[in-house]
């Protein structure tokens, strides 16, 4: 009976562990659903990182941040460095968020390996509607949580 019982045990899963990703994808919640996709990483020649994710499905939104990368560490996003839009068939912008007056967004990288240049993190945005051409959105604010990404820098560095 113990044995069956230490079996058990060893089978609960942990309802708080991070989601698996692949690598050079996130995952987030976005106006508390799920928002996941792919990620591209570069780093200028001037050491700021940008950072684009771009919802898996055509229409699904697209996510930049940019930050003066200093390796592993937290950073507070102001309006200039965190933006979010929406498209119709990929190339007409609907909407279009940066991060509100008066708030900060969080981007934080975890781990670092300056060789091999890979790199996870997470991240936070509370936006708000700059631009909304599609009438069914009605509400301007927009927050992106729970942000989780991970993948390598781009080997190119952009001038």
């Amino acid at each position: 009976m113990l044995l069956i019982f230490v079996i058990f045990l060893g089978c609960d899963k942990d309802k708080n562990t991070e989601p698996s990703l692949q690598d050079n994808s996130f995952i987030a919640q976005r106006a508390n659903e799920t928002w996941k996709g792919t990620t591209e990483i570069d780093l200028t020649a001037n050491d700021t990182l940008i950072f684009l994710a771009v919802g898996d499905r055509l229409d699904n939104g697209v996510m930049v941040t940019k930050i003066k990368f200093d390796g592993i560490g937290s950073y507070k996003l102001n309006d200039r460095e965190g933006i979010y839009y929406n498209t119709l068939g990929g190339d007409v912008l609907i909407s279009q968020y940066a991060i509100e007056d008066g708030s900060n967004g969080l981007f934080s990288i975890t781990t670092y390996n300056q060789e091999s240049r890979y790199i996870e993190g997470h991240f936070e945005l509370p936006l708000r509607a700059t631009r909304l051409n599609n009438p069914e959105i009605k509400d301007s604010l927009l927050i992106i949580s729970d942000g989780l990404f991970k993948g390598f820098i781009r080997e190119d560095i952009l001038e």
